[in-house]
């Protein structure tokens, strides 16, 4: 059965902030007294998680310490990427111009409601979505959102393209296809569809 709608994960599969965001996130943490800094590889390590659920894992008990951390580290996350956004993986913006010419494209991520409005400003890609949402803004998973999204916009088979694991069981759960990019963050559960490069996906759907 034809797919009738595409619907992208955004990190790791249409760009990667992590340095932007690694940058935000040590301002925060120097402006809080804590000596440590992160990664923009460890935060690739746990991107896909809700927000919460990042610190806790790079930062294990420091939120019951710094009662104020979440909202310091968001704060300074979303002045780095308002600055300098992230970087947009190659064919990614062109191939959702192709692809929204015989698709309906709809974004699905667990990021925070700020980061899906600044994304969208720097791709400039809101007036080609029939469609988006994030933990953020509907506080659900990316596997309920998804089903939300199939509901509301009357989809009977569309596929969710992702670059980790969690993105793979999300689709199963939602019960769509998946398809694994594989320049992304992360590798899949199982043997799946996978593509290396955007022009490849474009040619597949």
């Amino acid at each position: 059965m034809h797919h009738d709608a595409v619907i992208f994960d955004i990190d790791g599969t249409l760009w990667d902030a992590s340095k932007t965001s690694a940058d935000g996130w040590n301002t925060g943490l120097k402006m809080l007294g804590i000596d440590h800094k992160i990664s923009a590889a460890e935060l690739r390590s746990v991107t896909g998680n809700p927000y919460e659920t990042c610190i806790e894992l790079l930062l294990p008990g420091l939120l019951s310490e710094y009662p104020s951390l979440l909202q310091t580290l968001n704060e300074c996350e979303m002045a780095a990427i308002n600055s300098r956004g992230g970087d947009f993986y190659i064919g990614a913006l062109e191939g959702i111009r192709e692809l929204s010419k015989d698709y309906k494209i709809f974004l699905v991520s667990n990021c925070q409601d700020w980061y899906m409005d600044l994304f969208l400003r720097f791709s400039k890609t809101r007036k080609l979505l029939a469609g988006y949402d994030c933990h953020g803004a509907s506080n659900l998973s990316k596997d309920q959102m998804i089903h939300r999204m199939m509901y509301d916009h009357h989809l009977h088979n569309p596929v969710y393209i992702g670059d980790t694991a969690g993105d793979e069981t999300s689709a199963k759960l939602a019960g769509v296809e998946f398809i694994h990019v594989s320049w992304g963050f992360g590798r899949p559960h199982s043997v799946t569809k996978s593509v290396g490069k955007f022009s490849d996906l474009v040619e597949y759907l």
